[in-house]
């Protein structure tokens, strides 16, 4: 088996190829029960948002809270893509969703691989290079054994993505005091539902 590992790895290529549009056909019809809108990425926010956040699981949840009230206070116009299908990763799927105008990217892993860059933060900056996007991507880490991220902590992102020292491999939600990747937390603090949604 040695002499045709390599040609079997790699004619498995195609299936893989195929599996991201045959995931969105299975999520059609599961919106058509359900009433949902799951796509393999679906984007959440203002259409004109400059800044955007990429991230998988329970946190966006929170950092569409905030999108609501900031865009409802009209403080910023910002946006989140969620990612429902990490695997394989479609840079088609995700640049379907991204908004015309993203100049920065914030790409928030719940990991830390010492000694490299986390993994969705790859997948992004590797889907937009091959695509000639001229987007900068920032990669971050939370929520690290149950670390609760809040909607300060989610604007203390956008509001990193708006400033002047950018830099990657951010944290947030804790206070680095070794290495100094902590983003600052912001004061934000959201109302009870006080805020209309985002209209998408």
């Amino acid at each position: 088996m040695d002499d045709v590992y390599f040609q079997n790895t790699e004619a498995r290529n195609s299936f893989y190829d195929k599996l991201p549009d045959i995931v969105n056909d299975y999520m059609k019809s599961i919106n058509k029960i359900t009433g949902r809108s799951y796509k393999p990425f679906n984007y959440y926010g203002s259409k004109n948002a400059k800044h955007v956040i990429v991230a998988m699981g329970s946190v966006c949840e929170t950092i569409k809270e905030t999108i609501d009230y900031l865009y409802t206070n009209m403080i910023m116009e910002v946006g989140l893509i969620e990612v429902h299908l990490y695997r394989p990763f479609s840079a088609k799927y995700l640049l379907d969703v991204l908004p015309s105008g993203v100049t920065d990217i914030a790409v928030l892993d719940r990991t830390k691989e010492f000694g490299a860059n986390a993994p969705l933060y790859l997948d992004v900056v590797s889907a937009l290079k091959e695509n000639n996007m001229d987007i900068n991507v920032y990669g971050g880490r939370y929520g690290l054994s149950s670390k609760d991220t809040t909607p300060a902590d989610i604007k203390s992102v956008y509001d990193f993505l708006m400033g002047d020292n950018k830099f990657n491999g951010f944290t947030i939600s804790i206070n680095d005091d070794v290495t100094h990747l902590s983003l600052p937390k912001s004061d934000l603090v959201i109302p009870s539902k006080n805020y209309e949604m985002v209209i998408i």
